[in-house]
């Protein structure tokens, strides 16, 4: 047991921008004191080394669908109403019960069922691809998953890329495939595929340049 010199103990918290808390000597003896100061000056680096683990972590170059919000906001739009026109026309089709009737609702069917089901897959592909690349040369390549989330699907190294084709699109984009040697396949456990894949993604073309230049600055080193 410590003897203390003043029963009167108190804490008085500073205003300082650091926000560092002065602790008066009478309170505790000389040993906690140098403790407590340890423990403190300890959580504080801590934290600090923390805050440069996370930054360092942030990938320099994200390649992605530049136009998700219109691409959204304008598809489901035409979508909601080309799924109700097609409704109506077919409630009034199947009132006549012919064999023009009959035709008509088959080759609406055939027609419009596959381009929902391109849309959704487009859909899923804008929202949920992505690419990353990080200082040390990593590159992570994410595909979509449930509710079009983007899940982390492929990691390699910039020296892995093979080929890369690109092909125009629309509003300034394009369309990258690249041929990848050996990716690291990341599902439940990661496993390295001994084989080439290919990645895909619709980008930005100045963040395609972007990438290109990346590339190109590698293989300089």
């Amino acid at each position: 047991m410590h003897a203390y010199l003043n029963p009167v103990a108190y804490l008085q918290e500073s205003r300082s921008s650091t926000s560092n808390v002065i602790l008066v000597a009478d309170q505790y003896p000389t040993e906690s004191m140098k403790m407590l100061i340890f423990k403190k000056e300890r959580i504080r680096k801590t934290g600090e080394n923390m805050k440069l683990d996370f930054l360092q972590e942030e990938p320099k170059l994200v390649l992605t669908y530049p136009h998700k919000s219109n691409f959204n906001r304008v598809g489901c739009l035409s979508m909601v109403i080309l799924s109700f026109i097609v409704i109506r026309v077919l409630n009034h089709l199947m009132r006549y019960h012919t064999d023009f009737s009959d035709k008509m609702i088959i080759a609406i069917v055939l027609i419009v069922a596959p381009l929902l089901v391109w849309f959704m897959g487009y859909y899923l592909f804008i929202n949920g691809v992505k690419l990353e690349i990080y200082e040390n040369e990593v590159v992570q390549y994410y595909t979509y998953g449930s509710r079009g989330r983007s899940v982390l699907h492929f990691k390699f190294k910039l020296d892995d890329i093979e080929q890369i084709k690109t092909k125009n699109r629309p509003f300034h984009c394009l369309k990258m495939t690249i041929k990848v040697r050996n990716p690291i396949f990341c599902g439940l456990h990661e496993k390295k595929l001994n084989k080439l894949e290919n990645v895909s993604i619709i980008l930005d073309r100045k963040k395609s340049d972007c990438f290109m230049q990346e590339i190109k600055h590698f293989h300089r080193k």
